[in-house]
């Protein structure tokens, strides 16, 4: 967006910082050069800033430039003291907050220095410290060299702004002599107890914990059973390796020497792992090799987590906690509190405690016999029964793993839709139809629509449905196919978010209605998750009106509003994070990229006619066509979805998947309205 970019500018111009625009933490440009070479300020326009950028990174080590990054901060003297003992006074100027609001960054200029790379054990991107007194902060890291780190005023994932603590500088970070800060870092931290963090260049991460026994049955069974001619997922092995450091590379050689499919020397191996750590951004992790693994027969080793002691059947908590994990529960950490999920390869669902309940139960059901040659099966399941208020209650689940999952996400330019046999990538000129194995990232098993995909150019039923809704006009047919692409559509940019309304068209002093508003919006719920709340009773006051929408809710149709519906209620949930409050549980905030869309159908114009308002609104018309007497079951012989065949659905996806990607070529297509004038006078001159 111009205003990073004018920022970025100031940042390189007075400040001497090399820039990157960035999405959420991420750069959004390959940025290897511009961690060794200075930037011009025409370097900085020329890069991109208009596409899903979020924000400004600094890079560390250009022009001296250090970072030192305070994680879940507790207490805040703790930057106040590293402040003071650096010199640096109270309220530096370039002592910044995170948008998280528990981190801390301290921008300073420190030469290098030979002596304090020997102290921190050798050269690195990143030093990971820990405190003395553990209960200030999480841990501190040293961003040195080749990282980068957010710049104010970025946004945060949470939607808020990272921001100067005290007053914007006037001047570049203070100078530090190398001894003073390693001086400092002695007084404050652990130094024996700095652990790795990977130098992967484009991105640092934290080395991942593994299970040593599993990683390691895994690594033997695909050393003698990895086909030839599977390049790709010896290559995503690798980069499921990549996480685990030095360790990972002595399983990659494992693999790759012991299989007689590959017959590369020990330096060319290692020659490749050096090259997947460079280009490594730590989202293909080490449960990427477990998946490929069972693909090709690989069993996980069992985890028994029963045992017998004074002819009792006993539960150890250490190892049903390791089963769960082992199964793929886990927790999600949200801005406030957490959920339950189920990951399983990389497909995510939020779980309820009863879902764990009845998962374990089935598995024991379900687990052969010669697991139960010691204790009978009755016995152990009686033994998890009896068990549930220790082991199915959140003081316990709470222990359980908590991961960061990398969510796949549209994109500006793309966006993506998932089926049973494939998923496709869809951008304004192409789609790519690709297996679930090239799969990077995570899904919400919501997303996945439970219908085969085969590309086609065969005319739907829905196709004509459409233009009979616009009276067959081009340019009518065009703003509703866009809109429905839009609504698709799950990247959100703030300055074009906007409520879809479906109105009719015909004029009346009454409700109307049976157009074809309903179906449209069952067709967008079909391909993406969708709540649907009753318009005419909505009271946005009223607690937990919005309970029934979670993480994965990709749109919110308001069904039937009234003309009294107050559509200035809406603007912060349109152009901003929504907050979902339930009954009994901790709120959640979901982020305004993450949040839902807007559907409002209605037989009334919505009130309003400020600039604000019509600019948050995109309003389709729709025909009388159909109608009370000519239904779509009239013309078209049965049910729309529910009495469809396979090849009508296939049909109808195909459609669709044209409607997104009109979205993506054109935008949200404009057209001249019939009756949306006339129908607000009359609205508003007219009792409801």
């Amino acid at each position: 967006m111009k205003q990073f970019l004018e920022m970025a500018k100031i940042y390189k111009s007075v400040f001497g910082f090399n820039v990157l625009p960035i999405q959420g933490k991420r750069p959004t440009i390959p940025w290897e050069n511009w961690q060794l070479i200075e930037q011009t300020e025409q370097d900085v326009i020329e890069m991109s800033w208009n596409v899903g950028v979020t924000g400004i990174g600094g890079i560390c080590g250009v022009n001296d430039l250090r970072n030192i990054d305070f994680d879940k901060v507790n207490d805040f003297s703790i930057v106040e003291m590293i402040c003071k003992r650096l010199g640096l006074g109270e309220k530096y100027m370039w002592v910044v907050k995170s948008g998280s609001g528990v981190g801390y960054h301290i921008w300073i200029k420190v030469s290098d220095n030979e002596q304090l790379h020997k102290r921190l054990n050798g050269p690195k991107s990143v030093y990971r410290l820990y405190l003395k007194d553990e209960g200030l902060c999480d841990h501190i890291e040293l961003r040195w060299s080749q990282s980068q780190t957010v710049l104010p005023y970025s946004k945060h994932e949470s939607g808020n702004r990272y921001l100067f603590l005290y007053d914007e500088p006037k001047e570049p970070p203070t100078e530090i002599d190398a001894d003073v800060l390693l001086e400092c870092l002695e007084e404050f931290c652990d130094l024996q107890k700095e652990k790795d963090v990977l130098d992967v260049g484009k991105r640092t991460f934290e080395l991942a914990g593994f299970d040593r026994e599993k990683l390691e049955s895994a690594i033997e069974y695909l050393e003698n059973n990895l086909p030839t001619n599977c390049y790709d997922d010896w290559y995503r092995i690798g980069f499921g390796l990549v996480t685990i450091g030095e360790e990972g590379r002595k399983y990659f050689l494992k693999l790759s020497l012991g299989n007689q499919h590959y017959h590369d020397s020990e330096f060319a191996i290692n020659k490749k792992f050096d090259e997947l750590m460079k280009k490594s951004d730590g989202r293909i992790t080490l449960g990427t090799v477990y998946h490929i693994a069972e693909k090709f027969g690989w069993q996980k080793p069992f985890v028994m987590f029963w045992y017998v002691e004074n002819d009792k059947t006993h539960i150890s908590k250490q190892n049903f906690k390791r089963f769960l994990e082992e199964n793929g529960f886990c927790k999600l950490q949200l801005e406030r509190g957490y959920i339950l999920l189920k990951v399983s390869k990389n497909i995510v669902r939020e779980v309820e405690i009863f879902n764990i309940k009845d998962f374990v139960i089935d598995y024991l059901k379900r687990l052969d016999d010669e697991h139960f040659k010691e204790i009978p099966r009755i016995k152990v399941i009686d033994a998890v029964i009896k068990g549930a208020p220790q082991h199915f209650v959140q003081t316990f689940l709470e222990f359980l793993e908590t991961r960061e999952l990398e969510f796949l996400r549209d994109t500006k330019e793309k966006g993506f839709l998932f089926f049973s046999n494939c998923f496709v990538e869809i951008a304004s000129n192409k789609i790519n139809v690709k297996r679930y194995e090239e799969l990077e990232g995570f899904i919400w098993d919501k997303q996945v629509i439970n219908k085969r995909l085969n590309l086609v150019k065969n005319k739907s039923e829905f196709e004509i449905f459409v233009k009979n809704i616009c009276k067959n006009d081009e340019q009518r047919i065009l703003s509703l196919r866009s809109a429905i692409g839009y609504l698709l559509h799950n990247y959100k940019d703030s300055t074009n978010a906007k409520a879809v309304i479906f109105l009719d068209e015909k004029l009346s002093d009454g409700a109307y209605g049976r157009s074809g508003k309903g179906l449209v919006a069952q067709a967008i719920g079909k391909l993406r998750k969708t709540i649907r709340l009753d318009g005419r009773n909505f009271n946005f006051s009223k607690s937990f009106s919005f309970q029934s929408v979670t993480l994965d809710t990709a749109i919110i149709e308001f069904n039937d509003v009234t003309k009294k519906f107050n559509f200035d209620k809406l603007f912060s949930i349109i152009t901003d994070d929504i907050t979902v409050e339930k009954k009994n549980q901790n709120e959640i905030i979901i982020p305004f990229h993450q949040s839902p869309k807007i559907i409002i159908s209605t037989n009334y114009t919505i009130e309003g006619s400020d600039d604000s308002t019509m600019d948050r609104q995109f309003v389709i018309e729709f025909s009388d066509h159909y109608n009370k007497i000519h239904r779509p079951i009239d013309e078209f012989g049965h049910r729309f979805y529910d009495e469809w065949s396979n090849e009508e659905w296939n049909y109808f996806l195909n459609y669709i998947i044209g409607c997104l990607q009109l979205y993506l070529c054109k935008g949200l297509v404009q057209c001249s309205h019939i009756n949306l004038e006339k129908k607000k006078l009359i609205d508003s001159t007219c009792e409801e």
